[in-house]
């Protein structure tokens, strides 16, 4: 099922000091930070300060000195590079850069434009009400009783009890019961009001940053992912950091500078896919396998878009903010 008419009733904005709290819950796992671990986290940092140590500043990359993509697969050490914003994707489904559509690109595009915008009104909140995939195949594929097999695994796994997973997973992962579905951080709806406010709050943040200081990572963070190549093309698979992509993408960046995650693959290619764990499982056939690569190159968005009643990302960078309507001064008596 795509579309939800789900009304919720209206609550007060989080403030400030909860959405940090929200923030740092989430991304830590959905783990509540306990006594003895805030005091860890304090006595490391008293330690870090007294031995001089500082936290990793942001850093400039050289766009000029950085290697090409394919030179930086065989480099024995991590190396800072840029790849188009086409190429990147963080699900099957939704591109970024002009033309393509993803949600919290466009909503960017809506807080560049207007940074006040409440997370109600934004693009993102009406597209986590509008795309609610019931099952794996619905989340994968535009047209899932064409691309899954009748009696496809991917019909049976429910897309709101599983995270997003590509054929070459591990595993199908499942959200931890420690995890609140109202808190749930998913890829589509439904999602609860509060994770809608966290990831608007996000993105103005970045937004913010970039527009002042220009995009700045540190080393320990960044956009970290994969390369995949089909048919001469290639794709770069969002590890962590598709918020500063869609950020970026949406103030005009027609590249970003990217980094290959610690842990996995550098670069996947189509001849691989017999040894993809979830393939030999049988979780996704040969087929589908293959049709979900053709779709990170055949789609980007913009049909789906069209269908949820969105329009693709405009080319170039989001517009000024437009400036404030000042009060007519009524005449007095």
């Amino acid at each position: 099922m795509l579309l939800s008419a789900s009304m919720s009733p209206v609550r007060a904005a989080s403030s400030e000091a909860e959405l940090a709290r929200l923030y740092e819950f989430v991304e830590s796992g959905y783990r509540q930070r306990t006594l003895p671990m805030r005091l860890r986290v304090a006595v490391s940092r008293r330690v870090r300060s007294l031995l001089g140590v500082s936290s990793p500043e942001p850093y400039e990359i050289d766009r000029a000195s950085a290697p090409d993509p394919m030179a930086a697969v065989y480099l024995p050490n991590a190396a800072d590079f840029f790849v188009p914003v086409t190429w990147c994707r963080n699900v099957s489904l939704f591109g970024f850069g002009p033309g393509a559509f993803d949600a919290w690109e466009a909503t960017a595009r809506q807080i560049a434009a207007t940074p006040d915008v409440a997370a109600s009104d934004t693009v993102l909140a009406r597209f986590l009400e509008r795309f609610v995939p019931t099952t794996a195949a619905e989340r994968l594929f535009f047209d899932p009783a064409r691309d899954a097999s009748p009696g496809s695994k991917l019909h049976d796994i429910s897309a709101l009890d599983t995270m997003y997973f590509w054929p070459w997973a591990t595993a199908v992962r499942r959200w931890p019961a420690k995890a609140p579905e109202e808190l749930r951080l998913r890829s589509h709806g439904p999602v609860g009001e509060r994770i809608v406010e966290l990831e608007v709050w996000r993105l103005k943040r970045l937004v913010a940053s970039v527009k002042e200081n220009g995009y700045r990572p540190r080393r320990v963070d960044g956009i970290r992912g994969q390369l995949l190549a089909a048919n001469g093309e290639m794709r770069f698979l969002i590890k962590s950091g598709f918020h500063r992509v869609a950020v970026l993408a949406a103030l005009g960046h027609d590249e970003v500078p990217v980094r290959f995650a610690n842990g996995f693959q550098r670069l996947k290619t189509l001849d691989q896919l017999p040894t993809w764990p979830l393939v030999r499982e049988g979780v996704f056939t040969p087929r589908e396998a293959e049709l979900v690569v053709e779709r990170l190159f055949t789609e980007d968005g913009s049909l789906m878009a069209a269908r949820l009643g969105f329009e693709p990302h405009p080319a170039g960078e989001a517009p000024p903010p437009a400036p404030r309507e000042r009060p007519v001064p009524q005449p007095v008596g």
